[in-house]
């Protein structure tokens, strides 16, 4: 049974999900600094890149969007365009944003701008097979679809109900960007008890809130809401308290004794892996597996509970057997498989480096 408890407190927002016992995964709303990630913009070209295929969008923000594109469409300065964010403002960085316009249903992705279908990865089979023709069957002509793992046994009726809502949703989306004088925020996307409703609850779903106003909005929807009222703090009577706290932390420890630090910039996430004192029982080379199999699976747990994307580099510890760091990979590969967001392990580097690209769920 899933669980998910919610604590609204000095304008934060905490959702914690808890499934087969363990926190899965953390969400976090903060009031004084918003993510952007999926809002919808009418922008203002400010500077077009054409040897980049690439342009700088004002869109009514301190710092300007980065637009990049792969079509051979042109832009010229002063021209207004209709973009989606699709990875927040860091550091100096304006926020990153897309031509290509989605719009997130519970069972379907809507794309307006893009001719094409898919379906969660998460789905094998016949299913997909099923999922897919009915994808092809429903969606709007010049549109396209993503059929998402909560659609499996979906019948056509209830997937036409959704997109129905998605297509509306779109065109008030492009009235609202006919009445308004860029740079405008067209629709927002950033509202936690909204996705919560949206990507993370089922028939068995309970849900634990300790704010009056979030729980009176979730019992109109849903219906195993509880109110927690008492003494302890929400997430220590819940036991999810240490977990939360390991999410603002640089260093982790391994439970052999080594540890993983981990350093988010501008452009990627670095995270190394040390042994610390450990020495192993046997010999070194045992020693260096067991550490790097330890970090493994923190590390793509911690990418999950902070839902860090783009790209991740590990310095895993360097280990010179062969079989060794092919057991490594396997083990990367079947477990980053299970992550709800689309998770490549992408190679070891010659220097022991190794690629994970993370993207949004599907």
């Amino acid at each position: 049974m899933k669980k998910i408890i919610i604590s609204h407190k000095l304008g934060e927002t905490y959702a914690v999900i808890v499934e087969a016992g363990e926190v899965s995964e953390i969400k976090i709303a903060r009031n004084d600094s918003p993510r952007l990630v999926g809002n919808i913009y009418k922008g203002v070209v400010k500077n077009f890149l054409p040897g980049m295929q690439a342009a700088f969008v004002d869109i009514g923000r301190e710092k300007n969007s980065f637009l990049q594109f792969n079509s051979p469409q042109k832009f010229s300065v002063g021209q207004s365009v209709l973009i989606q964010i699709e990875k927040d403002e860091i550091g100096a960085k304006g926020a990153r944003s897309t031509l290509n316009i989605n719009l997130a249903g519970r069972l379907l992705i809507f794309l307006p701008t893009l001719n094409y279908i898919g379906v969660s990865n998460k789905i094998r089979g016949l299913e997909r097979e099923r999922l897919h023709a009915l994808g092809k069957r429903i969606r709007p002509k010049d549109s396209g679809l993503i059929i998402r793992t909560a659609a499996e046994g979906c019948d056509e009726q209830t997937l036409l109900d959704e997109l129905a809502k998605l297509q509306e949703l779109w065109t008030k989306i492009l009235e609202r960007n006919v009445k308004r004088k860029a740079p405008a925020l067209l629709h927002v996307d950033n509202d936690l008890i909204e996705k919560i409703l949206r990507d993370e609850v089922t028939e068995d779903t309970e849900i634990i809130v300790d704010n009056l106003k979030i729980y009176r909005r979730l019992v109109e929807v849903v219906g195993n809401v509880n109110f927690y009222d008492g003494s302890a703090q929400i997430f220590e009577a819940f036991d999810v308290a240490k977990e939360i706290s390991k999410i603002n932390r640089r260093e982790l420890s391994l439970p052999s004794g080594g540890q993983i630090v981990i350093d988010k910039t501008e452009a990627l996430t670095a995270i190394d892996v040390n042994t610390g004192k450990f020495i192993g029982e046997k010999n070194f080379d045992e020693t260096i597996l067991k550490t790097n199999l330890e970090a493994a699976e923190l590390i793509l747990k911690q990418l999950r509970l902070r839902d860090l994307g783009g790209i991740i580099i590990v310095d895993f510890i360097d280990m010179d057997s062969d079989a060794h760091r092919k057991l490594l990979m396997h083990f990367l590969r079947e477990r980053a498989a299970t992550d709800r967001a689309k998770t490549k392990i992408v190679d070891m580097t010659p220097l022991g480096l190794v690629e994970i690209t993370r993207h949004g769920r599907v």
